[in-house]
C-alpha cells in the first residue's frame, strides 16, 4: 500500500474521530437554523470517474437547487450561523468520514458535480479523475478558491503533476493555518520549491479559465440530467450508475507518474 493511502487511512481516521463531536454540535445548530435534517449528501465524481456520496452539513435551505454553483446561489437567504460554516468551510468536516473508506483523500482536487464536470474538456476531466478527490487541496488554499474550479484549472493540473507526500504535507499545513489564523491564500508562486516534484504546467487551452462545452449532446452519458435526477429520486443504485461511468478513465500522456506514488 502506497504512502499516500497509508496516510489517508491513519491520519484520516484520527481526524474523523476528533471531528465527530464537533460535527454533532454543528449539526444541531444547522437543524435549528434551517429547521431541516442537518446532513446533506450529494453525488460527486471521484477517482476513475466513479460517482460517490459526498456528505456535508446542510447550510442551505431545502428550497435551494441541489446542483447549483456558488454564482447561482447569489440572493439565496442563508442563516447567519450557516453563513459562518460556509465561510470557514467547517460544513465540509463530514467528508473526513469517507477518507478511510477510500472514497476521498485528505488532499486532492475538489470533488466536482457530474453536471459541471461533463462540461469540462476531456483531458482536464481525465487528469482530475486520475487521483482521489480531497477534503482540501491546492485549489482550496489558493486565492482562486472563491471562483469556480474551471476558472482556475492550473491548480488541479499542478497538483496532479506533483502529487506526493511533500506537497500534501504543505497543503495540510496551509489549510490548518488558514483555518486557525485566517492566513493569506496563495497562488502557484507561493508554493515552496521543495514541495514541487516538477514545475507546474499551465494548460495550453486556457488563459485564465477553460472553455466549457455548451452542446449537451457531447456530454458523457453518466453526466446527463436524467441520470442525476434518477439518483436524487432514489430510483437507481450507485452501482447501476457506476456501470455507465468510464472505467478506467484514459489518462493524457502529458501526465507522468509521481515518484512519491499515489493510490
Amino acid at each position: 500500500m502506497k504512502t499516500k493511502r497509508v496516510v489517508d487511512i491513519v491520519l484520516g481516521a484520527v481526524c474523523a474521530a476528533v471531528a465527530l463531536p464537533f460535527v454533532i454540535l454543528l449539526a444541531v445548530g444547522c437543524a435549528v437554523s434551517l429547521r431541516a435534517w442537518p446532513f446533506f449528501v450529494q453525488r460527486r465524481v471521484g477517482k476513475d470517474g466513479r460517482l460517490f456520496a459526498l456528505p456535508k452539513l446542510r447550510t442551505l435551505p431545502t428550497s435551494a437547487p441541489r446542483t447549483a454553483d456558488k454564482y447561482q446561489l447569489d440572493g439565496t437567504r442563508i442563516p447567519r450561523f450557516c453563513q459562518l460554516l460556509r465561510r470557514t468551510h467547517v460544513d465540509e468536516l463530514p467528508q473526513l468520514f469517507v477518507v478511510p473508506l477510500g472514497w476521498m483523500s485528505l488532499v486532492g482536487p475538489r470533488p466536482e458535480m457530474p453536471n459541471l464536470l461533463a462540461r469540462y474538456p476531456e483531458d482536464f476531466v481525465a487528469a482530475r479523475c486520475r487521483i482521489r478527490p480531497g477534503c482540501t487541496g491546492l485549489w482550496q488554499v489558493s486565492n482562486s478558491s472563491g471562483r469556480l474550479i474551471y476558472e482556475a484549472p492550473e491548480y488541479d493540473l499542478a497538483y496532479v503533476d506533483n502529487c506526493g507526500v511533500r506537497l500534501d504535507a504543505w497543503i495540510l499545513y496551509r489549510t490548518l493555518r488558514m483555518w486557525l489564523t485566517g492566513g493569506d491564500a496563495i497562488d502557484l508562486d507561493g508554493v515552496p520549491d521543495w514541495a514541487w516534484v516538477r514545475p507546474p504546467v499551465t494548460p495550453t487551452y486556457v488563459d485564465d479559465e477553460i472553455d466549457l462545452r455548451d452542446d449537451a449532446s457531447t456530454y458523457p452519458e453518466w453526466s446527463r440530467p436524467g441520470i442525476e435526477l434518477t439518483l436524487l429520486q432514489g430510483n437507481a443504485s450507485l452501482s447501476d450508475v457506476g456501470s455507465l461511468m468510464p472505467s478506467p478513465v484514459q489518462m493524457p500522456s502529458r501526465t507522468p507518474q509521481s515518484p512519491d506514488g499515489i493510490d
